[in-house]
This record gives C-alpha cells, structure tokens and sequence, in this order.
C-alpha cells in the first residue's frame, strides 16, 4: 500500500511541476521583466526554474503524502495517466512554441 502512495504521489507531483515548469517558461519568453526576475535570484532564469521545479516537486510530494489517503491500484492509474499526458502536452506545447519562433522570423 504504501508502494502505490508513493507512486500516486510522485506522479501528481511530477505532473504538477511539469505544469508550473511549462507555465514559467512560456511566461518567460513572452515578458523579459520576468525572465529578469528570474534571473536575479540565481544568475539566470534556466537556473531559477531548476530550483523551482525541485521546490514544487518536493513540497507537493510532501503535502500530498501527508494527505492522500486510501490510495488504490485505480487512483494510482489515474494518477500515473495524468503524468503521462501532461508530459506530452507540455512537451507538445514547448516544441510548438519553439518551432513557431524559429519559423516565424
């Protein structure tokens, strides 16, 4: 049981960091005053985003851990699909994005 939390966990908060991660760096490109501010907490904003996306990983971990009860082989399906699409539409819109900048000019 305590196997599929873990995995259950991991999941939502692998998902949940790739979500903030794919928001950040669209945010950033669009405004230089934030990828600026980014910057100025660790010298760039690649950088800052690493340490966020560990931060948000673990604190999600931790809080869902701490929460998450009753955790079943279903919810851990559920939970391993949302990770498997949400890595996919942000890598979809991150190569979209991308790909468009790099035709557009």
């Amino acid at each position: 049981m305590e196997k599929l939390k873990s995995i259950y966990v991991s999941s939502w908060s692998a998902a949940t960091t790739i979500v903030t991660v794919v928001v950040v760096t669209l945010a950033s490109e669009f405004s230089v005053p934030f990828k600026n501010w980014l910057a100025s907490f660790t010298g760039h904003h690649w950088v800052t985003k690493s340490w966020l996306s560990v931060i948000i990983f673990l604190v999600m971990f931790a809080v869902l851990y701490i929460g998450s009860k009753n955790v079943d082989a279903t919810k851990t399906k559920r939970a391993l699909m949302a990770l498997e699409v949400t890595a996919v539409l942000g890598f979809l819109l991150i190569l979209g994005f991308y790909t468009y900048e790099f035709f557009k000019n």
